[in-house]
């Protein structure tokens, strides 16, 4: 393999779906050669992180890593102090426009990854700019979604390949529920064992949706009396979303607030419906990318319901879910019972939702698209 310095501000010990996402993907590499250089938001916490890593991390001794001479001088010490052959910017935008100074380095080969935010860039007339000029400078460019690479690729210019590189899914952590599984999940969360159960597992803010799936319980519970909906996260719109429930449906609606990864993943997989009915917000400025947890579901054995912003409707297929309008409450409400009417329905989604993750999204055929893309043998 090719040794690659991956150039970041998004990496563990904090948080976040980049910090996320570049770890999954470090953890596919060659620790032998692959080498990170991020910045540090908490010194102990990071000193801690990286003793348990089998890679070798430089810190940038600061919260954030901008392109400035600076950075650039240090990541060019690394690059040869490590003989590094290929530069993964972790996130194109800003620390990409460092990728003149990796080459004077000695380095061959220039990757950068995008996240969604780079729409928004697109459309500001200086951001857009600085992406022209990354798009000059590296050899390849990778994207989360057809969607998010439609909004921003002629932003980038002509002059660099594209390549499709979303997360992957662990599928032997996401998995069906056993019944007994079932059963126990669904008794720590004081849901009857046979009550129709829709689980939302996001951030609370306004693009994910949560605010409908709260407007369409009434109409699902005129259908589905003892049906519940469990919504996983916090958030800034915590506060409007439990003034939204009101005492018709307080029963059956709830916020249970941020869960650990292992509680998490057993709710998901006791759910009877996966449902965020995502908008685009903000004139195309906030908006889906993706929506990783579409695919966690449907490797947990459950059909989905998904709303139309960005690239979450890539995620869905016909067999495995629906995808509705994110504004569109009527469509989620007989959308969700239609679901709830139907167990061999959602038995049906929800073995396709395995097959198709199975098929498409596991992170052996993730990580053999990024070690072609770093070592430039990726099929354009």
């Amino acid at each position: 393999m090719t040794r690659t310095l991956l150039v970041t501000n998004d990496f563990p010990p904090t948080l976040g779906g980049i910090q996320s996402y570049l770890r999954d993907y470090v953890d596919t590499l060659d620790p032998a050669d692959t080498v990170v250089f991020a910045s540090t938001q908490d010194r102990a916490a990071a000193a801690e992180h990286d003793a348990g890593v089998r890679y070798r991390v430089y810190r940038w001794d600061r919260r954030i890593m901008l392109p400035t001479p600076a950075t650039a001088r240090e990541m060019e010490r690394i690059i040869r102090a490590e003989n590094i052959e290929t530069v993964w910017f972790g996130a194109a935008a800003p620390l990409a426009l460092m990728a003149p100074a990796a080459r004077r380095a000695g380095a061959r080969r220039i990757v950068a990854s995008t996240h969604g935010h780079e729409v928004g860039w697109s459309m500001i007339p200086g951001a857009r700019s600085a992406l022209r000029r990354i798009g000059e400078h590296c050899d390849h460019i990778t994207y989360i979604s057809e969607y998010t690479l439609g909004r921003f690729r002629r932003a980038f210019g002509g002059n660099v390949t594209f390549s499709p590189l979303p997360s992957g899914v662990d599928t032997t952590l996401f998995n069906p529920a056993s019944a007994q599984e079932h059963l126990e999940t669904r008794r720590r969360f004081s849901v009857p064992a046979t009550a129709p159960l829709i689980v939302c597992i996001s951030r609370l803010v306004p693009r994910k949706g949560q605010d409908q799936l709260i407007r369409a319980m009434p109409m699902v519970l005129s259908r589905h009396p003892d049906a519940h909906l469990l919504m996983v996260g916090e958030g800034s719109y915590r506060r409007k979303l439990t003034s939204m429930i009101g005492d018709d449906i307080a029963g059956n609606v709830r916020l249970v607030g941020k869960l650990g990864f292992a509680e998490m993943r057993q709710l998901l997989a006791a759910a009877d419906v996966f449902a965020m009915p995502c908008r685009t917000r903000g004139r195309g400025l906030d908006v889906e990318g993706l929506g990783i947890v579409y695919l966690e579901a449907q490797a947990s054995g459950v059909p989905v319901i998904a709303g139309d912003s960005g690239g979450a409707p890539e995620t869905v297929t016909p067999d495995t879910g629906i995808v509705v309008g994110g504004r569109d409450t009527d469509a989620l409400s007989n959308s969700l019972i239609r679901l709830l009417d139907d167990a061999e329905l959602r038995e049906r989604m929800g073995q396709a939702g395995r097959r198709h993750v199975l098929g498409n999204w596991t992170w052996d055929t993730m990580a053999a698209r990024l070690r072609n893309v770093l070592s430039g043998t990726a099929s354009i």
